[in-house]
């Protein structure tokens, strides 16, 4: 699947194609008493001719993932709707990105933490350029990533971790000084494995 393009009018038919897969692709459930109710936006974007994902770095305030580049989302209030408005509202917290600026694609497959989160994945498309407003108690930074950096593994390292009883591959991937692992990279390299390739 191209992530490259001539003009905007090429990346509007790539968003049309993912949001497709999405639709036809049932996501991965997992239930699980117990886990924290969570979900972040995946948050597609237009740049330089590229598909671009944005990515936070944390500050070393919050009480998990310090200082860890991230998703923006966070935990499941008692008022939010369903796992969008939850994934929007956190977004909007964290970046200052409008609920109405976000067009959503669809959901993705959901994960667990092991800080005991289980995240659910919401789907995209935001302008570029944005005015991004930090959360400097969340957030010191927005960074805006390529897709195929994920959809080509162009990671630096891969080791294996055990979680669960189960084996598993921990990516990671160096864009721009930034290293990108843990749940982060999972979720990306899940992503652009199951959504990101062409038929064969």
């Amino acid at each position: 699947m191209r992530l490259e393009f001539a003009d905007r009018r090429e990346f509007d038919l790539f968003t049309e194609t993912l949001e497709t897969r999405l639709t036809h692709r049932p996501p991965r459930a997992i239930t699980r008493p117990g886990l924290r109710e969570s979900a972040v936006l995946l948050p597609i974007l237009y740049k330089d001719g590229q598909a671009h994902v944005l990515l936070t770095l944390r500050t070393d305030k919050v009480r998990t993932h310090k200082n860890q580049i991230s998703l923006p989302g966070g935990g499941r209030d008692q008022g939010d709707r369903d796992v969008v408005h939850t994934a929007l509202r956190e977004t909007h917290e964290e970046v200052g990105i409008a609920p109405d600026d976000v067009r959503i694609l669809g959901i993705f497959d959901d994960f667990i933490s092991i800080y005991g989160f289980h995240v659910a994945t919401v789907v995209g498309i935001i302008p570029h350029p944005y005015d991004y407003a930090v959360n400097p108690d969340e957030i010191d930074a927005c960074i805006e990533v390529p897709l195929a950096l994920f959809r080509d593994r162009r990671y630096d390292r891969v080791q294996k971790v055990e979680f669960e009883g189960a084996a598993y591959n921990m990516y990671h991937y160096l864009f721009g000084g930034f290293e990108i692992w843990g749940l982060t990279a999972r979720i990306l390299t899940d992503f652009a494995d199951a959504l990101l390739h062409d038929p064969a």
